[in-house]
């Protein structure tokens, strides 16, 4: 061993002391098979990244990169190169190379002419200063993994500074038998082969770091000045001096609304909230639950991420961006309205990310403009984006419909330069408590939506030592724009950029919201206390026995595993016992309250936690509808044929499927999977082409009929709907629908205790008169809206369903809210 060996072993067992790195996978041992030879590809040469290899390896049990590699005859001292070598002392930059070990392997193995094991070609990617700080001095962040990189002091000093917040990336090995294959030819050009490969892993490792630091940032002016050159903003400064206005008063107002915009990201300010929102998760929640991080993984590197979350909370946007840091994926640009660029607070979003809009362009082009080609500029430069198409928080649990204005613009934007593809990243959140749920609780019960200001954020702080369970987060299939673009307009690559937004976009951008939100929703998490709520809120007053409640608890569970298994769907692990669990997690979290009689404990909602529960139990309410509708088969009735079953399913899902964002399938699987559940927990039984229903009095009966209340007030409301149109004997415009709607609602919640928002939920009366026309029930004419003779099917399949006393209410209802509209007035357009 030479001097200058012993040296760089020596200061190798030095920084082996010192150097902490973290690793993705956490488990990178699954990727690569030990039985095979490997090489591991550095992407810059030194000792502090071969170190942290190393130390990475042996802690994997993996094979060591400083172990001779001997293959097809040929042997290596070491199993490690790298394909670009650092230059220059301090300043210095990487220098791109030939890996000579590689070349001699490469060469070694199109050599031999016998059969030899696989070589294992595995990238491997080492940030120093990238994985979550502990600390957040600018001493610190002038040494942290950038684009630019330094020479060997630099690098020296970033060792020392951030050996305990490294992070070591492994990647899918390449398969060099795999390579050869794809070479034409009678022969194969070890030299050419070998420049293939280097560069096929310098764009995998500049994707990698891409999708690990984001892309390389310019300054902030320099990009601003890019927008206000875009041609669409010049044009709309045209036409605003056309119309008689100063320009440079046009000019500085564009200006203003580029800095009213952007973003303005701070690594400082990113490694402080890093900290600040470490210690808030411990403090507020009792755990953060992932899923589907493999799915994002998957398609990160060389693609234009969207990420498009439901939106339950203000927690969401700060929860997400933490965890893609955490996992390490680049920091995403997050839209959020211009009501949240408070004093203080806002100046911190902008720096951790955010950028602002207003919430309606309307009657203002410059701003559209300008906002249209910031959006660009961010594509363009491959930031990832995340963004919230339901336009705000939902207040009642339920997914809301689509807003298509970012969607519109993210494609539009992509559509002017198809370089980079993009793909959008669905996300689910299951909370168990809502920071915000007071709010929400007053909002539904009548009052006035709370106005965000800095002072309510303070008071929000008091609220952060409280219990709030734990959240559940599931990454969603990717859902890639090409795709949709190729099926609704073939060819649309050779039509050029459009200078406005093409027409046939519509119907793309329509479909797209759709897919997001089913695919939102079908990557949901089960929360126990969303099984809690569903299970409480099907008695008739909140209130039943512990025993009987958590067997109630652990049927719903099963239910959802069987008949979502083999889907996205995360269902907790609800073995027996497991109920009384649950229920003791409600009573800490304050929604629950025991109390006893001669018979024994009942548990019972809390004063003024039925809206709350409501909220819970909503965000999985697609996930119980199907079994729940089976169950509505048999609330009249003790047996069915299997064919009536099946017609009930078909006739009301189309609705469902709807208003709660359900993929439609084309046959009866689903069907056939949810029956199987009922029976396999006794609910139903089988007799050849007849369901019988548990004998009455039995638990199981109860189960039964209790599951049907999750989807009844659905039935109801939509019988509601149809008995008005029917009733009217004339067409109707939507609003006048509308209000009698909400009047026999009204009436309903008075005089029958229903739920008046179940009935007439403004999203849901929409989507069910979408739905209503879409299926030929009702016909849009000139005049209004008027049903066809379709309709009369819905109300023989509602005799089947609904008890004879609530559809005799919802008739009575629907006959005065029909003679009061008639005495208002004339059928208008208020």
């Amino acid at each position: 061993m030479t001097l200058m060996q012993r040296l760089e072993t020596l200061l190798a067992r030095v920084l082996a002391s010192w150097i902490r790195p973290d690793v993705l996978p956490r488990q990178p041992a699954g990727l690569i098979d030990a039985s095979h030879p490997v090489l591991y590809l550095l992407e810059v040469g030194g000792l502090a990244d071969r170190t942290a290899l190393s130390l990475t390896t042996r802690a994997a049990g993996l094979p060591s990169p400083r172990d001779p590699l001997h293959y097809a005859g040929s042997s290596e001292r070491s199993a490690i190169d790298v394909i670009a070598r650092r230059s220059g002392s301090i300043f210095g930059r990487r220098r791109p190379t030939l890996s000579r070990r590689l070349d001699r392997l490469v060469a070694a193995r199109i050599a031999s002419e016998v059969a030899i094991p696989d070589l294992q070609i595995v990238p491997v990617a080492v940030y120093w200063g990238r994985a979550p700080a502990k600390d957040a001095s600018l001493f610190r962040l002038l040494f942290a993994e950038n684009w630019a990189l330094g020479g060997r002091v630099a690098k020296l000093a970033t060792t020392l500074i951030h050996g305990r917040n490294t992070l070591v990336q492994f990647s899918e090995p390449l398969s060099l038998e795999s390579l050869i294959r794809t070479e034409r030819g009678p022969g194969v050009d070890a030299e050419r082969l070998t420049r293939k490969l280097s560069r096929i892993l310098r764009v995998h490792f500049r994707q990698r770091r891409i999708a690990t630091l984001g892309p390389d940032r310019s300054h902030r002016r320099t990009l601003l000045s890019q927008v206000l050159a875009n041609p669409a903003v010049r044009r709309g400064i045209s036409a605003e001096v056309a119309a008689g206005k100063s320009r440079e008063r046009v000019e500085r107002t564009a200006h203003g609304y580029a800095h009213e915009i952007a973003a303005d990201v701070s690594y400082a300010t990113i490694r402080i909230l890093d900290r600040l929102l470490t210690r808030l998760w411990t403090e507020l929640y009792d755990g953060v639950e992932l899923s589907g991080i493999d799915r994002l993984r998957a398609v990160a590197d060389g693609r234009e991420l969207v990420y498009v979350p439901c939106h339950r909370s203000h927690i969401d946007y700060l929860l997400l961006s933490y965890i893609l840091v955490k996992e390490g994926f680049s920091l995403p640009h997050v839209a959020a309205g211009v009501n949240l660029n408070l004093p203080v607070a806002g100046g911190i979003l902008r720096r951790g990310g955010a950028f602002f809009l207003r919430r309606s362009f309307s009657g203002n082009p410059l701003y559209a403009s300008v906002f249209n080609a910031y959006l660009e500029q961010l594509i363009r430069r491959g930031h990832a984006i995340e963004y919230f198409i339901e336009g705000g928080r939902s207040r009642t649990g339920r997914l809301l419909p689509a807003k298509g204005g970012m969607l519109a613009m993210t494609a539009q934007a992509y559509l002017r330069r198809p370089d980079t593809p993009v793909v959008f990243v669905p996300v689910y959140f299951g909370y168990e408590r809502l920071l915000e749920g007071a709010a929400f609780t007053s909002e539904l019960a009548g009052g006035k939506k709370r106005k965000e200001s800095l002072l309510g954020l303070i008071r929000s702080l008091k609220r952060l030592r409280e219990n709030y369970g734990r959240v559940h987060v599931n990454i969603g299939e990717p859902i890639a724009l090409d795709g949709l673009l190729n099926r609704h307009r073939p060819g649309w690559r050779d039509e050029g950029a459009p200078d406005e937004r093409p027409a046939w976009l519509k119907p793309v951008v329509d479909e797209l919201g759709t897919t997001v939100l089913r695919h939102i929703n079908e990557a949901a998490s089960v929360t126990p206390i969303s099984l809690l709520a569903s299970a409480i809120l099907a008695t008739s007053r909140g209130r039943q026995g512990r025993a009987e409640l958590a067997r109630q608890i652990e049927l719903y569970g099963s239910l959802l595993r069987v008949t979502h298994a083999g889907t996205l769907i995360e269902v907790p692990d609800l073995r027996s016992g497991r109920g009384e669990a649950i229920i003791e997690h409600g009573i800490e979290l304050g929604y629950l309250e025991v109390d006893n009689d001669a018979i024994g404990e009942l548990i019972s909602l809390r004063e003024q936690e039925a809206t709350a529960l409501t909220y819970f139990r909503n965000n999985i309410l697609h996930l119980l509808t199907l079994p729940a509708l089976l169950a509505c088969a048999f609330g009249s009735r003790r047996r069915c044929t299997d064919v009536e079953v099946r017609e009930l399913a078909r006739v009301a899902l189309p609705f469902l499927h709807g208003e709660l964002f359900m993929r439609e399938r084309g046959d009866d699987a689903p069907i056939v999977r949810a029956l199987a559940a009922l029976e396999a927990e006794g609910l139903i039984e089988r007799h050849g082409e007849l369901w019988r229903r548990a004998p009455g009095g039995t638990p199981e009966a109860v189960s039964l009929l209790r599951l049907a209340q999750t989807v009844l007030p659905a039935l109801e409301r939509f019988y509601l709907c149809s008995a008005l149109l029917v009733q009217a004997g004339q067409p109707l415009q939507r609003p006048e629908l509308a209000r009698r709607c909400a009047a026999g609602a009204e009436r309903l919640e008075a005089t029958e205790g229903r739920n008046r928002l179940d009935l007439h939920d403004r999203h849901l009366f929409e989507a069910l008169i979408e739905r209503l026309i879409a299926l030929d029930y009702v016909r849009d004419g000139a005049e209004g809206l008027e049903p066809t003779g379709r309709l009369q099917h819905l109300e023989a399949e509602a005799r089947r369903v609904l008890d004879d006393r609530i559809r005799h209410a919802i008739l009575r209802a629907t006959h005065a809210a029909t003679r009061a509209g008639a005495l208002s007035g004339p059928n208008t357009d208020p």
